[in-house]
């Protein structure tokens, strides 16, 4: 591959060994005496960190050691309490340092919790990184999928993703190569921080990252390496830093400072980390915990037995199979010719905390005793003096403060919340329990402590199984199961285990040209997903059909226009709704916002034209501002719109007490056209529609999509998330005005209650259509077939002969069976 096109203008200083001092060269960027505190609690103390052109720093520390608060003030994202900032040697004030200027100046991170928008695609996502640099040009779309797949490409070579995918759809560790990837390869990037950059990447893949950042340190680009893997950091930096309590306890060149010297400046005992800390000879003819017979068990003779007491590894490339076996495991079946025989109840861990793992909204306590809590009658206490005792007992083996259990599980850093999950298994009672990847982004304390606690329990009569990225932590294992193309091709015994030979068993029998399990995964049709978004054009479909059969004049021009033209107020609000729903929210005023433009638009827009426009544009910026609100004040939105309805609906009751008024000339022409042989109701549905689709698909409906998925993400790579919620509710509040001048000019007046039924339909419409409530998942296709699915409701139980006064409850049972539909693809993993 040409290097130059893959770099394209990335701004580079001259080039030079790394790690040797150029004077010509000033620092990139350097902090002096930085002083960060949480209360009483010093995250940074006096640190310094001076990077040159070419530095590749590798930042160690346990978990809670300062690294995180002070990449963040390095990124702009926080500020220190004192401290001085240089940029290529000229002192900068803090106030002026933000997310926005440490990306000009080219400082791109990549956090230990991914920052990718699960609901965008990996090109999408690329989109997204550079603010300054994404413009809404032509052909933006084709440009950033060449520079997705180019980038990709240059710093993991065969990797098998597709750039069209969801991130939603990927593995972990194919989005951690796409978030490292997007990072490294911005155009102007100077500095790259990678914090836990192979938490959940595979032994060869973090061998393609080493070498790039050394390729790339070459030609001038500064890394800062953050890890827990201090066997990468030896072999990947040139500098070495130590932070321990906030403060820096060692720094120095790569060759004058060991694993065993990291270890003690970090506070540890170098003999507790590089040694295997179990070494009983657990009972391999113990009591039977599990059975595995089918396809994945062929290579071994077709059957495989776990006992208690073991440890098991699953080992293999990323998309080899492992992570779905123990899946499997766990679920207790198989879909894929696999049958697994399970005695007893199971605990997981998942390595994917944010996916699988911590209860957002709970604190420590209930995030560790929920398994507990789960196996009892449903009205039992939550906290039992039993429970606080286990909980407490294993958090003082874990190192976990007990102190925290009240506070919420995202206030720990990542390696405390994966002490929760892991405390969660112990304390449950579970004769097996199943790792995915346990020791994921945490400090080489934690991971001698979890693999002393892993131990303890195999002695205790407990089967673990134990998937990891980290081919040296399964010396801790008494069994280590190979797998490649979704088989188990070699088991390797107590003194077989060494990495060459997992490595080498890993790469027997792998697909040519790079390919792996993830991307043929990547090529097959998902059809959860088809059903889904399906459904409401096959609702739809059937219910022209019925009323069809009923009257065969609904099939006529006029029967259509007749039908149809009802449905097109609905249709808008729903496309308002939306637009809303897109960045997570819901809003309650949308309906009584629609009726008050059809109050305005039948009196004033009549009577003094002037001053109704004035008034219609005043409404829409007002109504706009409501996004600002809800930013600024950090009120939820369902708050603020519940408010305002009552201000629109206050608002249209004072211009006219009671229905009446007329509809502009110009107004009713504008919803009256005709074309021979088209119902004109037809061509503006569709016609709304494709401009709802084009918004969407467009760069400004890619970010408002981002910020409806991850906000925070967006934030901190320098969106303005005040302006794009501004610019959300705008597009919401023009849908509407135009929701509110359809009703004037079909029902040829005006009443301010006409919009509020609209506000519940629409949400219910964009639920039918496929939309999700949370996440930014949009579907403006079928927000329209699903709001013209729910008018039609009421047609058609007249068409049946039914009272229309079961409208509401058809409409109800329509929608709970989409969420049931969708609920149950969703459970079988095909949604």
């Amino acid at each position: 591959m040409n290097r130059d096109a893959v770099l394209g203008e990335m701004d580079v200083s001259p080039q030079r060994e790394p790690g040797t001092v150029q004077a010509a060269a000033p620092a990139i960027v350097a902090l002096h005496d930085v002083t960060k505190a949480f209360g009483s609690t010093l995250a940074n103390d006096q640190v310094s960190l001076i990077i040159a052109p070419g530095d590749v720093v590798g930042l160690v520390g346990g978990n809670g050691a300062g690294k995180s608060t002070l990449m963040r003030q390095l990124c702009g994202v926080m500020r220190p309490d004192s401290g001085r900032l240089e940029l290529d040697g000229q002192a900068t004030a803090w106030d002026r340092w933000g997310p926005a200027e440490a990306q000009a100046h080219g400082i791109r991170i990549v956090h230990q919790e991914l920052s990718l928008c699960a609901n965008l695609t990996v090109a999408e996502n690329f989109f997204l990184e550079a603010p300054d640099l994404a413009k809404p040009v032509p052909g933006w779309r084709r440009a950033y999928k060449v520079r997705a797949r180019q980038a990709l490409d240059f710093v993991f070579p065969n990797n098998g993703i597709d750039i069209d995918s969801v991130i939603e759809d990927l593995s972990i560790g194919h989005r951690q190569m796409v978030e490292i990837a997007r990072a490294a390869m911005v155009p102007n990037v100077r500095v790259l921080i990678l914090d836990e950059p192979t938490s959940s990447l595979d032994l060869e893949r973090s061998r393609q990252l080493r070498a790039f950042i050394h390729a790339r340190a070459a030609e001038g680009l500064a890394t800062i390496f953050i890890s827990h893997k201090l066997v990468e950091i030896e072999d990947v930096a040139t500098r070495i830093m130590v932070l321990r309590n906030g403060r820096v306890t060692r720094t120095g060149d790569r060759g004058d400072i060991t694993i065993a010297d990291m270890v003690q400046a970090m506070g540890g005992s170098a003999t507790e980390v590089l040694r295997r800390s179990h070494g009983a000879e657990h009972a391999a003819s113990g009591p039977q915990r599990l059975r595995i017979t089918g396809p994945v068990v062929a290579p071994l003779g077709g059957e495989l037995i776990l006992n208690e007491g073991e440890i098991i590894g699953l080992a293999g490339l990323e998309g080899a199979g492992q992570k779905t076996f123990l899946h499997e495991l766990y679920a207790g079946k198989s879909s894929r010719g696999n049958r697994i025989e399970r005695s007893g109840a199971v605990s997981f861990v998942s390595g994917d905390r944010q996916r699988e793992g911590v209860f957002a909204f709970w604190n420590v306590f209930a995030n560790m005793d929920i398994e507990r809590v789960g196996r009892r009658f449903a009205l039992a206490p939550f906290a039992r003096d039993d429970d606080a005792v286990a909980i407490k007992g294993a958090s003082e083996q874990l190192r976990l403060d007990s102190g925290r259990f009240g506070s919420g599980i995202l206030d720990l850093s990542g390696g405390n919340q994966q002490k929760a999950l892991v405390g969660r298994a112990l304390v449950s009672d579970s004769p097996t329990i199943l790792l995915d990847d346990p020791t994921r982004g945490v400090d080489v304390a934690a991971k001698a402590d979890f693999y002393r606690l892993f131990g303890e329990a195999a002695d205790a009569g407990r089967l673990i199984v134990w998937l990891s990225t980290e081919d040296l932590e399964f010396l801790e294992c008494d069994r280590v199961l190979v797998f490649s193309k979704d088989r188990i091709v070699r088991e390797l015994k107590r003194e077989e285990i060494t990495e060459d030979a997992i490595i080498g068993a890993s790469f027997a029998d792998q697909m040519t040209k790079g390919e792996d399990k993830a991307a043929l995964g990547a090529q097959k049709r998902d059809w959860g997903k088809t059903i889904i978004k399906a459904a409401p054009f096959v609702s739809l479909a059937v219910i022209f059909a019925i009323m069809m059969l009923v009257n065969h004049k609904t099939a006529t021009v006029f029967g259509l226009d007749l039908l149809l033209s009802s449905s097109i107020p609905l249709v808008l609000v729903a496309l308002a709704q939306m637009f809303v729903v897109g960045g997570s929210e819901i809003d309650l005023g949308v309906g009584a916002f629609a009726g008050l433009i059809n109050v305005l638009s039948a009196t004033l827009l009549v009577d003094t034209p002037l001053i109704g426009i004035a008034a219609i544009v005043g409404s829409v910026i007002v109504y706009s501002l409501l996004g600002a609100l809800i930013r600024i004040r950090h009120i939820p939105a369902i708050v603020v719109t519940l408010g305002a309805s009552f201000v629109w609906e206050g608002t249209g009751y004072s211009l006219q007490p009671s229905p009446g008024g007329s509809s502009p000339d110009w107004l009713t022409t504008l919803f009256s056209w005709s074309v021979p042989g088209i119902p004109t109701s037809v061509i503006i549905i569709l016609v709304l529609s494709a401009i709802a689709v084009v918004i969407d698909r467009a760069p400004l409906g890619v970010v408002l999509r981002g910020f409806g998925n991850n906000s925070p993400a967006l934030v901190r790579s320098g969106w303005s998330a005040l302006r794009y919620s501004t610019i959300r509710y705008g597009m919401a509040a023009i849908f509407a005005t135009l929701a509110g001048l359809s009703l004037t000019a079909i029902n040829t007046a005006s009443d301010i209650t006409v919009g509020g039924p609209f506000t519940l339909s629409s949400v219910a419409a964009v639920v039918i259509g496929g939309c999700m409530l949370l996440g930014g998942v949009l579907a403006p296709w079928g927000v329209v077939a699903g709001a013209v699915l729910l008018s039609l409701i009421g047609a058609l139980l007249g068409a049946l002969n039914v009272s229309t006064d079961y409208n509401a409850a058809v409409q109800g049972l329509l929608l709970l069976g989409v969420l049931a539909l969708r609920s149950m693809l969703t459970r079988r993993g095909d949604a």
